[in-house]
């Protein structure tokens, strides 16, 4: 078998300009619009007619980064609205004999993919070389499921068959490996220290330097008067740091966006699923008491000669016990400590408890597929769902391979990503 494979660049966007001022190199310029003087080539090509020394008021084509989401092919002929298609570099695989998509309401969707191991085909050994990090998109029917990068490449060799296991993760993966190039923080291109922005405006920086697109479904909340990145901490992890003091959680689009948003349950449950009920295989709880508190206290940062401001909030649902639990707020403004205390014990209830539901289908009853961020009613006596409870979905996980289709939901109390607590619990009769 011979496999045939060629690099797709997509439609680029329109490029932007920029005027050349006294002392501009290609890689200052590189420094200024992408964060990194490894780019100067690329705006060196796209301006042939251009040398250095740069002439002052030239303009300069600009580039976009080829890993930009836009950049990337997303969709696929499809005749069959539940037809899975696989490509690699923007070129169809169909030798997948297995897929299993996670799509996660607060962190960054995966891939994993099983397939035959080829080795005697230089197309196959050419994509599937470890280190290459190529992009991968999943669509079904035709529109993306899946936009990413592949990481894991791993044979696996046994004595009846030879298979290539690969994972990924969505394009923003890469914030979560990541700290910000040394070049962003050199000279006057200081991208470590943010005052008085927005975290709309602290994203698209950020995440720009890797060609990550940025999308906000809710209000960014109010600007931070002064935060700063530390030159050895990830950017996915300063990101979601700053979010969760604006009640804001991070995840990614299934074209490769990094998303902010505040999800609110306005909507009706997409399903009632019962234990032992078509679709329903199986449900499974997870409990985690060593996360469950009595008691969360807020403590501002004291500024020296200023006592800081605090704010407890109670657990209702715990009498007679004593677990306290206290953190540091900072970046906040004092009127926004409350805020932050109420969704840091909200996103508790999301630590302690989850149910793992596994389903015969990838879609709901109206024929959507089942989407993290809505929410469906659950009972299940075995699993301590004694009577019918409203959940929010916060992952799916959607399983293919030659024999089957089968959906797992994580599922969650709603208040967890609103900055609520549930008024009653699952097992409260």
């Amino acid at each position: 078998m011979v496999l045939k494979y060629w690099k797709y660049r997509g439609v680029d966007p329109l490029p932007i300009t920029y005027k050349v001022v006294n002392g501009d190199t290609f890689d200052n310029i590189a420094r200024k619009k992408y964060g990194t003087e490894t780019e100067a080539g690329r705006i060196a090509e796209a301006n042939p007619g251009a040398s250095e020394p740069l002439v002052v008021g030239t303009v300069l084509t600009i580039p976009t980064i080829p890993k930009a989401p836009s950049n990337i092919q997303q969709r696929t002929t499809a005749n069959d609205p539940n037809e899975v298609a696989l490509l690699i570099n923007g070129n169809r695989f169909r030798y997948w004999d297995r897929v299993s998509i996670t799509q996660t309401l607060d962190s960054i969707s995966t891939i994993n993919f099983g397939a035959p191991f080829e080795s005697e085909s230089p197309g196959f050994k050419k994509t599937f070389r470890p280190f290459s990090y190529n992009d991968i998109v999943v669509t079904m029917g035709g529109d993306p499921l899946f936009t990413g990068t592949m990481i894991g490449v791993n044979p696996n060799i046994d004595v009846t068959r030879k298979t290539i296991e690969v994972s990924g993760y969505s394009l923003p993966g890469v914030l979560g490996d990541c700290t910000i190039p040394a070049s962003a923080f050199a000279g006057e291109s200081n991208k470590l220290e943010f005052d008085n922005q927005g975290l709309i405006e602290i994203a698209t920086t950020l995440a720009g330097l890797f060609g990550i697109d940025v999308e906000f479904q809710d209000d960014q909340g109010a600007i931070f008067e002064r935060v700063a990145l530390k030159p050895d901490e990830t950017i996915l992890k300063f990101l979601i740091k700053l979010a969760k003091q604006r009640n804001l959680i991070v995840s990614s689009t299934s074209t490769g966006k990094l998303l902010f948003l505040r999800p609110i349950t306005i909507s009706p449950p997409v399903a009632i699923l019962r234990q032992g009920a078509t679709p329903v295989l199986s449900v499974t709880p997870t409990f985690n008491p060593q996360k469950y508190f009595s008691h969360a206290t807020g403590l501002e940062t004291a500024i020296v000669g200023i006592g800081g401001s605090q704010f407890t909030v109670k657990n209702p649902h715990m009498d007679g016990v004593i677990r306290p639990f206290n953190f540091i707020v900072n970046d906040t403004l004092s009127a926004d400590v409350k805020t932050t205390v109420e969704a840091k014990l909200g996103r508790m209830f999301g630590d302690i408890v989850g149910y793992s539901v596994q389903l015969t289908t990838w879609r709901d009853p109206l024929g959507n597929l089942w989407e993290a961020g809505k929410t469906v009613k659950l009972i299940a006596p075995d699993a301590m769902v004694y009577n019918e409870y409203e959940f929010i979905i916060r992952s799916v996980t959607f399983d293919r391979d030659s024999k089957s289709e089968t959906a797992v939901l994580n599922l969650t109390f709603p208040e967890s990503f609103s900055g609520e607590i549930p008024k009653v619990l699952p097992w409260d009769e």
